[in-house]
């Protein structure tokens, strides 16, 4: 067993008082720590664990030049305390994001692509894992007809085959693969299907790049720390609800390079949402809130979108480094949304963070009420219970509209306010987990709300609007239920755009389902057709206000689903 120097003892010692001083304003004191950690040789993983912490907690809330300047030396030679780790402590720190380790993971094709443009050699297949089978049915249409009748791929010769098929390609294999996609149209996307299909499973090696977790930020000005973390305001309500004038829509080639950072963020630690891998770069907020504090917001590409509820995803950044993520989706007066806050930055300003986010959800959608489901705080998340999840959403005003909940929660909250050493026992969150949490910013907010669990009841119906069509196929009876409503609805769908139509075929099978169409005023009907109409714009904005408005098509949507509960 090696022996531990006490230069690295000291060393170690100095970690411990750091971490507990990172929520503290003491810029000397760290830098001191700082020096005593910069020359010692850390031997366990776990300890290279709490120094990613401290670098990246002072990298998004710096004190001052100094201390940010000596916490960067630090991330800039990461990796290399990473290599002089033994073997096995090393292996500990696979899949951790970390400078100088390895993840292994089967990424879909959107993070293969971008992996292997921008991280080149230190991307490839994993072939220990590598199914030959999945290489076979994604290549079959590349191959030549005698290979598919005579070749055999297996987990031993797909690597070899491979190689041969590139030959003095300087590509990595993955790479190469890559490269045997369609260029367009409907071959190209079953290309994408299989890849997603198959789970390719590929090996990132981390190295000194700048998508490992110490290294990965946006390039953004500075802002020093005030004296402490800053808390929420004490009405959240008010704080949602007061102007925001701070956010743009970036252009582009700017949201491409939030996105950048946003993706590194996510895949070094091996986690993803469909907003980073089919987002719309159309539609990307970015909002500042002061203090180094940014927010950017991004929906999902048309080709993606659901039928009725938008998706945006959010990152929060503290002076561009990511901090947590989330994503919300409006669905009428009412936002479904919830966050993730990366291990490292759990004691910093994460509920103060959340505040401004839903501030943001608001401007986009102007919705009144805000859900998270129960995973968030607990239901079948053991994470989320054992970190009290419950307490952050309760601290900011949400609240159960269970009244044994609500009770509950009440009584729980009053003993961890009246004894600071009380923790409130796992049975006891787990009853709290049995439903919503909801905050309204308004008197009529659960009025103007819509139950997610009416939507299976939709789709159930969609089978029965498409089967009166009385057509062989599916499509072709879509597309004759849509002329139909067009014809009721009193619209030209001539004179519409093509993703326009898309749109109004998009919602067809749902607007047949309102046995009370026929009775609906011009404005409503207009309004309706409107909506539909912008559904697959390249903003979705205009189209969550439309439907967000829309009382009656609200109203008549709910019915719908309750009759086809009852039929089911």
């Amino acid at each position: 067993m090696a022996t531990i120097r006490p230069k690295d003892r000291a060393a170690q010692a100095a970690l411990v008082a750091l971490d507990r001083l990172l929520a503290t304003r003491d810029s000397r004191r760290k830098r001191e720590l700082l020096a005593v950690i910069a020359t010692a040789r850390f031997g366990r993983a776990r300890d290279l664990l709490r120094l990613q912490r401290i670098i990246c907690f002072i990298t998004a809330f710096p004190e001052d030049r100094p201390l940010l300047r000596a916490a960067r030396v630090l991330a800039n030679t990461f990796h290399e305390r990473v290599r002089r780790l033994p073997s096995a402590e090393r292996a500990r720190l696979d899949d951790s994001g970390m400078a100088g380790t390895v993840t292994r993971h089967s990424y879909c094709v959107t993070a293969a692509h971008w992996l292997a443009e921008r991280f080149g050699a230190n991307v490839e297949l994993d072939w220990a894992l590598l199914s030959g089978d999945s290489v076979e049915a994604l290549l079959a249409p590349a191959l030549h007809p005698l290979e598919r009748d005579e070749l055999e791929f297996t987990r031993r010769t797909t690597r070899r085959w491979l190689e041969r098929a590139r030959g003095q390609s300087t590509n990595t294999a993955l790479t190469w693969l890559l490269a045997q996609a369609p260029k367009s149209g409907s071959a190209y996307e079953r290309f994408q299907q299989d890849f997603d299909a198959a789970e390719f499973p590929l090996v990132w090696r981390l190295a000194n790049g700048g998508g490992s977790i110490t290294r990965n930020l946006l390039r953004t000005p500075r802002t020093w720390r005030a004296d402490r973390m800053r808390h929420p305001s004490a009405d959240t309500r008010a704080t949602i609800l007061r102007p925001l004038d701070s956010v743009q829509i970036l252009s582009r080639r700017a949201a491409m390079r939030v996105l950048d950072v946003w993706r590194a963020a996510l895949w070094s630690r091996t986690r993803t949402t469909l907003h980073v891998e089919r987002p719309n770069l159309d539609e990307c907020y970015l909002g500042d809130f002061g203090g180094g504090l940014q927010i950017a917001a991004i929906g999902v590409e048309p080709a993606a979108r659901d039928v009725l509820e938008p998706s945006f995803g959010y990152l929060l950044m503290a002076n561009g480094v990511p901090i947590g993520y989330g994503g919300f989706t409006p669905l009428f007066a009412q936002v479904n949304t919830g966050i993730n806050i990366f291990p490292e930055f759990r004691s910093s300003e994460a509920a103060f963070a959340f505040e401004h986010a839903l501030r943001l959800m608001h401007m986009v959608t102007g919705c009144v009420r805000f859900l998270i489901n129960p995973y968030q705080f607990g239901a079948g998340n053991d994470e989320a219970l054992q970190s009290g999840a419950y307490w952050f959403y309760y601290g900011l005003g949400f609240r159960s509209v269970q009244g044994g909940a609500q009770r509950l929660a009440e009584r729980e909250f009053g003993r961890l306010q009246g004894d600071r050493q009380y923790r409130v026992p796992i049975t006891l969150l787990r009853r709290l987990a049995a439903g919503d949490l909801y905050l309204d910013l308004t008197e009529d907010a659960a009025q103007r709300g819509f139950d997610e669990r009416l939507v299976p009841a939709l789709a159930n119906g969609i089978a029965d609007a498409s089967a009166r069509m009385n057509e062989a196929s599916r499509a072709a009876a879509q597309r004759k239920l849509a002329v139909e409503l067009a014809r009721l609805l009193s619209i030209d769908l001539a004179a519409w755009s093509r993703h326009e139509r898309e749109g109004f075929t998009l919602f067809a099978p749902l607007i047949a389902q309102l046995h009370d169409l026929p009775q609906w005023s011009n404005q409503d009907t207009d309004a309706l057709a409107q909506l539909c109409r912008v559904r697959l714009a390249p903003r979705e904005r205009d189209y969550i206000k439309r439907i967000r408005d829309h009382d009656r098509f609200r109203e008549a949507l709910a019915h719908a689903a309750q009759r086809a509960e009852g039929r089911s």
